[in-house]
């Protein structure tokens, strides 16, 4: 081999062992450098401490404090959802989302616990924001916190009267108010209401609350005997079941002392019904001074019965007071700890029983709603709001009160409020009727006009004098144009026979029917029509038609044989020139012939714009019957609509001989 191959060998072999090398030092670095990021690893989570390698975790006291208090928030939101939630629509719905929660929470808190590489920044956070929706989902319940429903009705059950007035207000809803006796729901609280919770606010314009007024003072409950009873049960089942007229006397007797002794009645009774307890006052009366006790705010029955109960003779007087509740004691005449005298007419104890505070009325007029429903429920007074269209007046202000600024009233009077709906704005109705209710309840002023119409039904409005969206001033009239329907020229159809007759009116649109009476005309030629020709009425109006029964057979007594009897014995009395001065006796007037009763037609009632025009329209429709007339007010059921048959005879079968008395609204 040349020395020039050898080297180049010798080259090569040397570049490879180099290339070699230098591979197995790169896998070697690479290696060390894989080994400590692992060590540098293991170093940040276990730190070595110095001169020893013992590993512990790393502790954060604030991260554990807010783990500690995110299982505590949770369990108190459940115990207060579990206490207080009883009273929501939603009691189980809301424990299941507690419960819940309380599992999460301690999920949370064991991974967080446990977990060797836990992140503190983000257990805070979390554990953070867990406390805040426990916190505020415990407010919630409570009721110191209110979420607002948006564009939804919310559930009022149990809430204030001034929340529901806050939040017709604020969503423009017309509000009602009913009031209600109820044991169970505090006084000026919400009962139920006619919309569920959860309706959308645009889909309505009032809401009807009703609202408790506190327990019933004439429900009926059951009394049980309370023979035996002492004075301390007695009392304390009063008060509790709110009976509201109970007398109590005491006599001698060889019964226990302070024990009921006679009863007048138990069972099922009113609360409100007399209730008469006699109480033992011993064998032997004690005739001693009384110490006397501190009545002040006992209730009325109360002190009444600790004064019988202790033979004091008493006055009952009646005053305002602006610290005492109403129906307790505010004044004493004998102060507590001085002594009186029994059966002591001379030492007569009064009492002054309390009307409450004497309530001055403000100026409701510059008030809005929700301050007069809170002013309302702090006076404990009875709220009625109703609403009026009043272009002088701006919406939701008040318009009128039935008290004025400066009166004086006590508590449960009723303040009656109307509250401006601002510009009267022309709706949008489906009919007549709809109109009608509308403008009655805001007691708009209309009129009705009828005209004849070829393409608007009869009874529909053709027109109103105001347009959707116009507004309309305090004092103006709306004017209803109503369509009589298609206009129809009644026909002249006397002297016609009776199947031309109903040609005629049947080419005309009219309805009919028809009568008969005897005439002398041939039989079944029309000789009476109700409407006269050329009238114009509506579209498939009802005539009547009177048709000839032909002539009437009239009655005749045969007198022949007593005619020529008479003239027998006149002439033979003549010719024997004797006895001829005898006045002949007349005739006797025949009576009249009774009426038929078998004669008589269907009445056709139909009914006018007003009383007078139903008594013309009736008489037209039915001229052989004969009729008395009566004008009202208000029908019986309290129909008022002027016009009006109180009973209906419309169809009714009648003969020609009685009276028919109608009854009509003028």
């Amino acid at each position: 081999m040349s020395q020039k191959n050898k080297s180049s060998h010798h080259y090569n072999k040397n570049s490879y062992h180099n290339r070699n090398h230098n591979y197995n030092q790169t896998n070697y670095n690479r290696k060390d450098n894989d080994e400590v990021k692992v060590a540098r690893e293991i170093r940040d989570d276990y730190p070595v401490k110095e001169k020893g390698y013992s590993h512990k975790n790393k502790k954060h006291p604030i991260v554990n404090f807010f783990l500690f208090l995110t299982l505590i928030s949770s369990l108190t939101y459940f115990g207060i959802t579990l206490w207080n939630g009883q009273n929501t629509s939603n009691f189980f719905s809301s424990l299941i989302s507690s419960l819940l929660l309380v599992v999460f929470s301690i999920l949370f808190i064991a991974i967080c616990v446990t977990n060797p590489n836990r992140k503190k920044g983000t257990i805070f956070l979390g554990s953070f924001f867990l406390l805040l929706f426990n916190l505020f989902g415990g407010l919630t319940t409570l009721g110191i916190v209110n979420i607002p429903s948006l564009g939804q009705v919310e559930d009022f059950t149990g809430k204030s009267l001034t929340d529901v007035v806050k939040w017709a207000e604020k969503n423009k809803v017309t509000l009602n108010q009913d009031y209600e006796y109820s044991d169970m729901v505090s006084e000026y609280s919400i009962i139920s209401q006619d919309i569920e919770s959860g309706t959308k606010t645009k889909d309505i314009n009032e809401l009807t609350v009703s609202v408790s007024e506190g327990p019933n003072p004439d429900k009926e409950i059951i009394v049980p005997d309370m023979d035996g009873w002492n004075s301390e049960r007695v009392i304390n089942y009063v008060l509790d079941n709110y009976l509201n007229n109970v007398d109590v006397s005491f006599e001698k007797s060889d019964k226990a002392e302070d024990t009921v002794i006679e009863q007048n009645k138990s069972g099922s009774m009113k609360r409100s019904d007399e209730l008469k307890l006699t109480f033992s006052l011993g064998e032997e009366l004690d005739n001693s001074d009384v110490k006397m006790a501190d009545l002040i705010n006992k209730s009325e029955f109360e002190a009444i019965f600790y004064l019988k109960q202790h033979r004091i003779k008493y006055e009952i007087e009646k005053e305002f007071s602006n610290k005492i509740e109403r129906g307790n004691v505010a004044v004493q005449s004998v102060k507590a700890g001085d002594t009186v005298k029994v059966d002591s007419d001379d030492n007569k104890v009064t009492i002054t029983i309390s009307k409450g505070k004497s309530i001055k009325v403000p100026d409701l007029k510059k008030m809005s709603m929700v301050e007069i429903t809170e002013w309302v429920v702090e006076n404990k007074l009875k709220l009625e709001f109703t609403n009026k269209y009043d272009d002088s007046v701006k919406e939701n202000n008040v318009i009128s009160a039935n008290y004025d600024k400066g009166d004086k009233i006590e508590q449960g009077s009723t303040v009656k409020v109307v509250i401006s709906k601002g510009n009267l704005v022309m709706e949008n109705f489906k009919s007549f009727d709809e109109f009608k209710k509308w403008a009655d309840k805001y007691d708009i002023s209309y009129e009705e006009k009828h005209e004849f119409s070829d393409d608007v039904p009869q009874g529909e409005v053709i027109s109103y004098s105001y347009k959707k969206g116009d507004t309309i001033k305090n004092g103006d009239s709306i004017v209803v144009t109503i369509s009589d329907g298609k206009e129809c020229k009644v026909p002249d159809v006397i002297g016609m026979s009776k199947s031309k007759a109903i040609d005629a009116l049947e080419e005309a649109g009219l309805n009919y029917n028809f009568v008969t009476q005897s005439s002398s005309k041939s039989k079944n030629t029309v000789i009476k029509q109700s409407i006269s020709a050329g009238s114009k009425v509506s579209s498939g109006t009802t005539i009547t038609i009177t048709l000839s029964s032909g002539k009437q057979t009239e009655y005749r007594e045969d007198n022949s044989s007593s005619s020529s009897n008479s003239s027998g014995n006149s002439g033979s009395s003549n010719s024997g020139g004797g006895g001829g001065n005898s006045t002949p006796t007349p005739d006797p007037e025949p009576e009249p012939p009774s009426c038929d009763k078998s004669q008589g037609d269907t009445l056709n009632i139909q009914a006018g714009s007003n009383g007078e025009e139903t008594k013309r329209i009736i008489e037209q429709l039915n001229p052989n019957h004969k009729f008395s007339w009566n004008f009202v007010t208000s029908c019986p059921n309290g129909d008022t609509t002027p016009g009006s048959v109180c009973i209906s005879l419309d169809g009714h079968w009648k003969n020609f001989c009685d009276t028919i008395t109608v009854t009509i609204v003028k």
